[in-house]
């Protein structure tokens, strides 16, 4: 491995362990954006419908654990991750991310505006994260009786939801196209409750 990864790869255990700290569950990434660690369910014939349950690591969101020390492991199994993934809808922020895309063409911030708009809602002053790409993810909190399901351009053209079962990408994370970072004025807020209409 080349130094640069082993550096990519202890800073992002680094920022992982810190973000645990705040009530996040995370997992590893590789470079790719997906989790580091493949199902070790992939070669069976007819895999078992498993979250977890086997003990073994690899089920994604379904690893996604605030515990140091189960971190320190993921990421020992997993030497070549370089970022991590917060999984979404878990207790105790239920984060919820809203990805404004920039690939589509579209502009999703104005279409965002648009909604807040015409639903009369605000958009609050959240946690902010600048993608490589010239996204943003804004992460919000749901309520915890309500679950929040992953789309893609549902509620407008280049405007993804981050809900339960899904995860965003950490904010010092190295992927193949760039660094994940925190928006300037951004990363002293906590998650701001989710508008109810959006």
């Amino acid at each position: 491995m080349a130094t640069t990864d082993r550096q990519a790869t202890t800073l992002a255990l680094a920022h992982a362990l810190s973000a645990a700290e705040r009530g996040l569950a995370v997992i590893p990434l590789a470079r790719t954006k997906l989790p580091a660690l493949r199902s070790p369910h992939r070669d069976d014939p007819s895999p078992p419908p498993c979250h977890g349950e086997c003990g073994r690591f690899g089920h994604g969101v379904y690893d996604a654990s605030t515990d140091p020390h189960r971190i320190r492991e993921l990421f020992a199994a997993a030497p070549w991750a370089t970022g991590y993934g917060i999984a979404c809808g878990l207790q105790p922020h239920h984060l919820i991310g809203i990805d404004l895309d920039t690939k589509t063409g579209t502009d999703s911030s104005a279409a965002l505006r648009e909604l807040a708009l015409r639903h009369l809602f605000t958009i609050p002053a959240t946690v902010v994260v600048l993608t490589p790409s010239g996204g943003r993810h804004l992460w919000l909190t749901g309520p915890p009786d309500v679950v929040v399901p992953n789309s893609a351009g549902r509620l407008a053209p280049g405007i993804d939801i981050r809900g339960a079962g899904g995860y965003l990408v950490g904010p010092g994370s190295r992927t193949d196209h760039g660094v994940y970072s925190t928006a300037p004025g951004s990363a002293h807020l906590a998650p701001a409750p989710c508008p109810a209409p959006l």
